[in-house]
């Protein structure tokens, strides 16, 4: 049995989730291929990031911690995004100190992380999650998240939860995100419809591989009905590096309302 953790504040959360049964159902959906991804790795943290800014990996990230978290998964939500942090404002939460201040030896990290209780489910006992932010400013993000006390922070939430989901960085941009795949368990890549290009997306895909990364799969973000005919086709083999051609299992719902809104079709 893991160790209790032990936050030092807890938030009421301002849901994310759209209002929609259909968007719900669609990180439901993810939340199963996921499980299904990750079912011979022990306690894994599973970091999530897109290619490029604006493709909604930071929304994705949190709505699926929402979805393990409600279905009794202790989950824990890391935000590691240490240029751009935005996933404490999903959550409800402060992110007056957090993961800058435990790597950088200021605080313990019982005293930064923050319980979030989920919207009480009518038909469900109340539920929350459990969110690390990312603290002050740093001037050097990647060389912060490259030494082993990055490591090791992982590896001790990940010995307390079920599972550890990590915002991180885009990683064309900057080189965070490499940095911190090759602690963690393997990688979701969010793309948005209409947005992604497949340039930028094979591009990423190839550097997170060649840094030795597993992928589970790809997220298909801001889609709807009338993008039924948008296919890049993803299948470049989203596994195991030494996977070359895993089963696809893609789930597209009915579209969600607006033209922004997150909808999911995970190929896992």
């Amino acid at each position: 049995m893991p160790r209790p953790l032990k936050p030092t504040t807890s938030y009421g959360a301002r849901s994310p989730w759209d209002t929609s049964a259909a968007f719900e159902e669609s990180f439901r959906i993810l939340r199963s291929n996921l499980s299904v991804a990750l079912a011979d790795i022990d306690r894994p943290t599973v970091i999530v990031t897109s290619a490029s800014a604006e493709e909604g990996k930071t929304l994705t990230c949190v709505n699926l911690a929402f979805a393990f978290a409600a279905a009794g998964r202790r989950t824990v939500l890391v935000d590691l995004d240490l240029r751009h942090p935005n996933a404490h404002r999903l959550v409800n939460a402060h992110n007056e100190f957090g993961v800058s201040e435990v790597l950088l030896g200021k605080r313990k990290l019982e005293d930064t992380l923050q319980y979030v209780e989920l919207p009480v489910q009518p038909s469900g006992p109340q539920t929350g999650l459990y969110f690390l932010g990312t603290g002050a400013d740093v001037a050097n993000p990647a060389e912060l998240l490259g030494t082993g006390r990055t490591s090791r922070l992982l590896s001790g939430l990940a010995a307390q939860a079920d599972l550890v989901l990590i915002d991180t960085p885009p990683v064309l941009p900057v080189a965070d995100t490499l940095v911190i795949s090759r602690i963690a368990s393997g990688a979701l890549l969010v793309t948005a419809a209409r947005l992604s290009s497949t340039i930028a997306v094979s591009k990423a895909k190839d550097l997170l591989i060649r840094n030795q990364t597993r992928l589970f799969g790809v997220v298909l973000n801001k889609f709807q009905a009338r993008d039924a005919s948008f296919g890049y086709g993803y299948g470049y083999g989203y596994g195991s590096p030494a996977r070359a051609e895993p089963e696809d299992v893609t789930a597209e719902p009915p579209s969600p309302n607006g033209a922004d809104s997150a909808h999911i079709a995970g190929t896992l």
